[in-house]
């Protein structure tokens, strides 16, 4: 027994390092997306919490700017750090509750699904944390509910992780709520004591920061994220949602977690109602703003679906039939996803899919979110002076987070309109912008008048230059360089 468990010690370790060589040598070759550049810009500017998500994910990223990084890649190992750390209590939740062998399953089924691999575990996105502190909350509520173990360094830690997710993104509250159920079902003596109302008081003030930054701006976060719900039944958008869903977490990893929860009831042991209950509410609410919003995104219920890949993990070891096969579906699909997200990272930088359309692009062809920001700041570097780099605006938050980030910071780019999020709050809107950059795909079919969208701001255009960019050795965008003049309101 000693030299199994010693094996398998040996086997985690060399599986955790696997994981995290994996994350390092893929880091550099992932362009940073729209959300890292935004979150790195804004984190230069603390703040108690911000427009879009809580803190967590921007005081990360605050403290790394002290040290000056250059490669922006850096920015991404503590969230690297964050992933495998959600892989080692998904293993250590599903070996509590069925097997090592189950944990080690977990601990793979996290780390190869596209989400979790990249939002999980390698982005700069609010994902990655919430992931862990809830994976690590949900690791110490199973030792102090079914192992009735009672230690007050286990309390504190349970109220530092549900702070840390509650600093971490909005469906930590959900999951709050759900986990206060689950102890006054199952421990509901301990919710009177001393030890409770300690950790009870240390998750709280993960609510702080939040709470008091929304009571200063008027609640914009809330409103930002309630005005999401448009009230518009769209069946195009549902059904979209749901593939992405299974697309997310593998459809084979998918396929597990269904077929174990509609498993029959009376086999369901009280663990895994535990797990259930935690990530069940999760999933539903919302896949439930889904249908009535298309302005929602698939990924907002993928911290639940996390909660039952060891529910799918011990079902996998369990199957008598069939394994073999879904084993080897697995590795075919995970091979498939590898060679796809390799294509199209390398498309986006030489557009090799659709060579043979000469200039005629197709509108499917379209990889801006992908864009080499730093060719671009090189351009606008050797065609602008000084003054105008130190002036610049775009039209979003998530390009003049991207120029900012290209241009290592040297330059903020600020945003005239109402599409800031985040930018409405530093102070980049105290400048004279003299300069708007608007990067536009030659196939792009959006050609609105600049200057009806600059005029509500007080700005005029009074020159404008065209310059093409490429993909590969192909036209691929237009940058316009646009000068604009602030007018005083009369």
């Amino acid at each position: 027994m000693k030299g199994k468990a010693y094996n398998q010690n040996h086997l985690l370790i060399f599986l955790f390092i696997i994981f995290c060589l994996t994350k390092l040598t893929v880091i550099k070759h992932v362009p940073l997306i729209n959300d890292e550049a935004y979150t790195l810009t804004i984190s230069r500017y603390f703040s108690l919490s911000y427009f879009d998500h809580p803190p967590f994910m921007m005081w990360v990223s605050y403290f790394l700017h002290f040290f000056e990084v250059i490669q922006l890649h850096i920015f991404r190992v503590p969230f690297i750090a964050f992933g495998l750390l959600t892989s080692f209590f998904l293993y250590k939740i599903a070996a509590k509750i069925y097997s090592r062998q189950a944990g080690t399953v977990s601990a793979i089924l996290y780390f190869i699904s596209p989400f979790f691999f990249f939002s999980g575990g390698l982005f700069i996105v609010p994902d990655a944390s919430l992931n862990f502190s809830v994976a690590g909350a949900t690791y110490i509520a199973v030792r102090l509910i079914f192992n009735n173990e009672d230690h007050i360094f286990l309390w504190i830690s349970l109220g530092l992780l549900l702070s840390i997710a509650f600093l971490s993104k909005y469906q930590a509250y959900v999951f709050g709520v759900t986990l206060f159920m689950a102890f006054f079902i199952w421990k509901r003596h301990v919710l009177s004591t001393k030890k409770f109302y300690i950790s009870l008081l240390i998750a709280v003030l993960g609510l702080v920061p939040v709470v008091l930054w929304n009571i200063e701006n008027s609640f914009a976060s809330f409103k930002f994220h309630g005005n999401r719900s448009s009230f518009g039944f769209d069946l195009f958008h549902i059904f979209n949602s749901i593939i992405s869903q299974l697309f997310l977490l593998l459809p084979t990893t998918a396929f597990l977690i269904i077929v174990s929860l509609t498993k029959n009831k009376k086999s369901i042991s009280v663990n895994e109602k535990f797990l259930i209950l935690l990530s069940l509410p999760t999933v539903i609410i919302f896949n439930i703003l889904i249908l009535f919003s298309d302005n929602s995104f698939s990924h907002w219920s993928m911290v639940g679906w996390m909660l039952l890949i060891p529910a799918a993990s011990n079902h996998l070891i369990l199957m008598k039939s069939f394994k073999l096969h879904l084993i080897t579906l697995k590795v075919v699909s995970v091979f498939v996803i590898v060679v796809m997200i390799s294509s199209i990272l390398i498309h986006a930088k030489i557009g090799f899919i659709t060579r043979s359309f000469d200039q005629k692009i197709p509108r499917w062809d379209n990889t801006r979110e992908l864009l080499n920001w730093e060719h671009i700041a090189d351009i606008l570097t050797k065609t602008l002076q000084k003054k105008e780099l130190e002036t610049l605006a775009t039209l979003n938050w998530y390009d003049s987070g991207q120029l900012t980030a290209a241009f290592y910071f040297k330059y903020p780019v600020g945003v005239i309109g109402p599409n800031g999020n985040h930018f409405k709050y530093i102070d980049l809107t105290k400048k004279n912008f003299t300069t708007l950059i608007d990067v536009r795909l030659i196939h792009s079919t959006k050609h609105s008048d600049l200057s009806e969208k600059i005029l509500p701001y007080n700005y005029n255009i009074t020159d404008k230059v065209n310059i093409p960019f490429y993909r590969g050795m192909h036209p691929y965008g237009i940058i316009s360089i646009i000068s604009i003049e602030k007018f005083n309101e009369r």
